[in-house]
C-alpha cells in the first residue's frame, strides 16, 4: 500500500469535532423527514491522518519491518442534488484535498463528479475524481438509507450494507447498526448511530524502493460511529474506524503480513447546519445507467 497513492485518488478523512465540540442537549420528538429537492447542496469540511506499518520479508530476503510518515489530509467538498426520480438521487458534487507529510511539499488536488445514488443509499454510478471516502456522505441521501426509511428511536436495530467501498474492500461492508442516542447539535435533531462489521480486504503491498510485494489479503473489522439528521435525511457527522492484519507472500519463503489501522472523519459544516439549503448548481449531463454498477467506486 502507498498512502501518497492513495491520498493522490482521493481519499479524503474529516472532523467529527462537529459532533464532539458542539453544545448539545437533549432533542424532542423527530418530525416527519423532508423531502429533498433539487438544488439542495450539503457542504463538508474534511481533515484527518492516515499511517501504516509493514512487516515481513523483501526479495532477498531481508526483514522488513518499516513504518511509513503519517499524511494529514484537509479538504472540503460540496454536494448538490441536481435530479430526483422516485428510486434515484442524482448529484454534482465539487471541493479539494490537501495531503501533507512530514518533509514533503504539501499537495494539493481539486476534483469534481457526477454521481447517482438510488433509495437505500447504495452508490450506482460515480464519474469523475472525488471517489473514496468523499461518498461517504452521499451514501445517506437515499430516503431508506437509514433502517429502511423506519423512524428511528433509541434502542433500534438493524443490519445492511454500508453504500460504497472503501480503499481496498471487496465488497460493500455488512454492518449491524444501533441507535444508541438522541439530541440537538446547534439545534438541529439527531441520531446517535453506532455500527460495526467484518469485510474482505485485498490491498497492494510494496517496500520503501517501491518493489512490489504482491496482494496482501484478509478480513478487516469496521466500526462507524455517526450523527444522522432524519428530519433532513442527511448525515450530519461519521468516524470510521478499520482494523485488520493482511498477509502477502512473494513466494514459498518469502512472505509477509502488513497490520493496519485507519481511520476516516467527515462532518458537515456548522454554517451548513445552520442555513440548510442552498442555491442549485449545474445538471448531470450524462443519463443515468439502469442498474447497480458491481465495479469499485474510485478512490
Amino acid at each position: 500500500m502507498v498512502l501518497l497513492a492513495i491520498v493522490a485518488a482521493g481519499i479524503v478523512l474529516a472532523p467529527a469535532a462537529l459532533s464532539a465540540t458542539a453544545a448539545t442537549q437533549p432533542a424532542a420528538t423527530a418530525l416527519a423527514p423532508q423531502s429533498h429537492h433539487i438544488g439542495e447542496t450539503f457542504d463538508y469540511s474534511l481533515h484527518g491522518e492516515m499511517s501504516q506499518s509493514i512487516m515481513g520479508q523483501d526479495a532477498f530476503g531481508r526483514r522488513l519491518n518499516q513504518v511509513l510518515a503519517p499524511t494529514s489530509v484537509k479538504g472540503h467538498e460540496s454536494i448538490a442534488i441536481t435530479a430526483l426520480s422516485a428510486s434515484l438521487v442524482s448529484l454534482e458534487r465539487s471541493g479539494s484535498v490537501t495531503a501533507t507529510v512530514d518533509g514533503a511539499t504539501p499537495h494539493t488536488q481539486p476534483g469534481s463528479g457526477f454521481t447517482t445514488v438510488d433509495n437505500r443509499g447504495a452508490v450506482l454510478r460515480d464519474k469523475g475524481k472525488l471517489g473514496g471516502l468523499f461518498l461517504l456522505p452521499v451514501v445517506f441521501l437515499g430516503d431508506q438509507a437509514m433502517n429502511q426509511g423506519n423512524a428511528l428511536q433509541i434502542g433500534d436495530r438493524w443490519a445492511g450494507q454500508l453504500g460504497t467501498k472503501l480503499y481496498g474492500m471487496l465488497s460493500r461492508p455488512m454492518l449491524h447498526f444501533s441507535v444508541v442516542g438522541e439530541r440537538t447539535v446547534l439545534g438541529v435533531n439527531v441520531y446517535s448511530v453506532i455500527a460495526d462489521g467484518d469485510v474482505k480486504m485485498k490491498e497492494p503491498v510494496m517496500t520503501s524502493t517501491g518493489e512490489a510485494l504482491g496482494y496482501a489479503t484478509g478480513v478487516a473489522h469496521v466500526t462507524v460511529h455517526a450523527d444522522y439528521d432524519r428530519d433532513n435525511r442527511r448525515l450530519v457527522s461519521m468516524d470510521i474506524e478499520l482494523t485488520d492484519t493482511l498477509h502477502y507472500a512473494v513466494s514459498k519463503h518469502i512472505r509477509g503480513s502488513v497490520h493496519d489501522h485507519q481511520r476516516y472523519l467527515v462532518a458537515l459544516d456548522a454554517s451548513s447546519m445552520v442555513t440548510g439549503q442552498h442555491n442549485a448548481m449545474g445538471s448531470d449531463p450524462a443519463a443515468d445507467p439502469p442498474a447497480e454498477s458491481q465495479s469499485t467506486p474510485k478512490l
